[in-house]
């Protein structure tokens, strides 16, 4: 009786295992987040950036991915989702607000955008509240292999979508 749970149970943990060892260690292209791109500081427009004119403050928090190998091993699939935090700030008009992001793909040698795509976080703030976090929607990638392509010869750029003006905000009060 014994013999025949273990064989049971081992029928039915093998067809959980994936189908091969390496499937658990598939790399993933290098991340990079630019501390110039990860904090949103929105101001009502035309007013002196200050304390009383700011509409929103905006943190990229975290990042969440996974690879897993794509089609006969051509590719590696990749899902990424950000992790914001986003602070209501005293010159806010209402509680919906728009966050907007990037993914960008880069050939790793040379820095050249091979791809990119935009995105709108949008969000609310609770009733009473001066904070929310949020997770994006996941978005799946592909990284085509082969040939002479590895992933290694990849990174994934991502941040926020910011005006010169918040890229030189940021630059000025350096990461936080």
């Amino acid at each position: 009786m014994r013999l025949g749970l273990s064989v049971v149970a081992a029928l039915a943990l093998a067809g959980c295992a994936p189908q091969r060892m390496d499937d658990l260690l598939v790399p993933c292209p290098t991340l990079v987040l630019p501390a110039d791109v990860t904090d949103l500081t929105r101001f009502t427009p035309g007013a002196p950036p200050d304390l009383s004119s700011m509409v929103l403050d905006a943190r990229v928090q975290a990042i969440d991915g996974t690879c897993r190998r794509g089609r006969g091993d051509r590719s590696i699939d990749s899902t990424v989702a950000l992790r914001f935090s986003v602070d209501r700030g005293p010159a806010a008009v209402g509680r919906g607000f728009q966050v907007p992001w990037f993914i960008a793909l880069l050939d790793a040698q040379t820095d050249q955008v091979l791809s990119r795509q935009s995105f709108t976080m949008n969000g609310q703030f609770a009733a009473n509240t001066t904070r929310a976090n949020l997770t994006s929607q996941p978005v799946q990638i592909s990284f085509p292999l082969g040939g002479e392509r590895r992933i290694q010869d990849y990174r994934m750029l991502v941040g926020f979508l910011l005006t010169e003006e918040e890229v030189a905000l940021n630059r000025r009060r350096g990461p936080r």
